[in-house]
């Protein structure tokens, strides 16, 4: 029998890792329970460090996907496949040479801007299903104009289904602590996200490890640091704190949801550790994570520091005392923050048997 080809196009850029790491988690994990009846390619942006380690077949771009339509063109004629993932990515030229070889089209957005492009009218009847991942209580509803032109037109309904995530094994859980000699909950995760954005002409993960020293000399608590794989010098190993130039998807969400609590950006993590219920300072490193990160502060869920290491260690030193810290608990815990990793797995698996 055939195999079914899938093509995933996510946002690929030398700062940001997120649109990726959420299509290398779906793509894993449709190979592996369909082991010898698919077929997956990716298309990246060479420039990235993590796109020469992808797993799967790659085509690499002098730039993003989504500037270079030619190339992009030639990789869908020449693969053929049944479902093109587009991952915050994608022209509406992109999507419409997919319909031309009969493949399903996928559009994950994120946020409102994201969202908006899948409802231009040059996307009518060019994407079979719209995922947004965020929740419901960080992106604005649809505005009059979008929900307009879902009446008049003939354009995919954007589906709101919450955090991605795929959670590991309390066995790998439990792996995860001992290879790193942690206990639950008696651990401080520092992250700030991918390791390749600056600002104020330093880079933040570099900010970030000064943070976790200062956090370490306070509490008394472990603090692990995660540099991420776009970090573009060698990580510097502190004798403060336990330092990790990257790990896999999995272990991260391990140490993520067992850590007391969590410093990270504004990015797809703060969602994560507010689905996993674990208390967390933020910071917007990024031009996109300023009004995610407002509407967290507005439901209780996050506090936001300012990106400084005295800001940010004062709020983590606060936030883990009595009684905020217990505050934080009982918002999370009353927050309805859906996994949207199960909605869209099905989805995917759907659309591979009806194509």
């Amino acid at each position: 029998m055939e195999k079914k080809r899938l093509l995933f196009i996510p946002v690929s850029s030398p700062k940001g890792v997120g649109e990726y790491m959420r299509s290398l988690v779906l793509a894993q994990s449709l190979s592996k329970q369909f082991t010898d009846s698919i077929e997956i390619q990716f298309i990246l942006n060479k420039k990235t460090t993590y796109a020469h380690r992808c797993p799967f077949k790659t085509t690499l771009l002098e730039k993003s996907a989504t500037k270079d339509n030619p190339s992009v063109y030639q990789v869908i004629r020449d693969f053929k496949p049944d479902i093109v993932v587009f991952d915050c990515a994608g022209r509406a030229g992109q999507m419409k040479v997919a319909k031309e070889v009969a493949a399903k089209v996928i559009f994950i957005s994120q946020h409102s801007k994201k969202r908006a492009k899948g409802l231009k009218l040059n996307r009518i009847n060019l994407i079979d299903e719209h995922w947004v991942v965020q929740p419901e209580y960080c992106i604005k509803p649809l505005s009059w104009l979008e929900r307009l032109k879902l009446k008049l037109f003939p354009l995919t309904r954007p589906q709101n289904v919450g955090t991605f995530m795929s959670l590991p094994s309390s066995e790998h859980n439990q792996s995860v602590l001992s290879q790193y000699s942690l206990e639950e909950k008696k651990y401080i995760l520092v992250n700030a996200g991918s390791g390749g954005h600056s600002q104020n002409g330093e880079l933040c993960a570099d900010t970030y490890l000064a943070i976790a020293e200062n956090i370490s000399k306070i509490t008394k608590l472990k603090v692990v640091v995660v540099y991420g794989p776009n970090y573009p010098k060698q990580a510097y190993f502190s004798t403060q704190v336990t330092c990790l130039s990257s790990v896999d998807n999995n272990s991260f969400i391990s140490l993520l949801s067992q850590a007391k609590c969590a410093v990270l950006s504004g990015g797809d993590t703060v969602l994560q550790a507010i689905a996993l219920k674990v208390p967390t300072v933020a910071c917007a490193i990024a031009n996109d994570q300023g009004a995610r990160l407002s509407q967290c502060e507005r439901v209780g869920a996050v506090r936001v520091g300012e990106f400084s290491v005295n800001a940010m260690t004062m709020q983590v030193t606060s936030l883990i005392e009595e009684p905020a810290y217990q505050t934080m608990l009982n918002n999370l815990t009353t927050l309805n923050s859906e996994h949207s990793f199960n909605t869209i797995y099905q989805g995917v698996e759907r659309l591979l048997k009806t194509n």
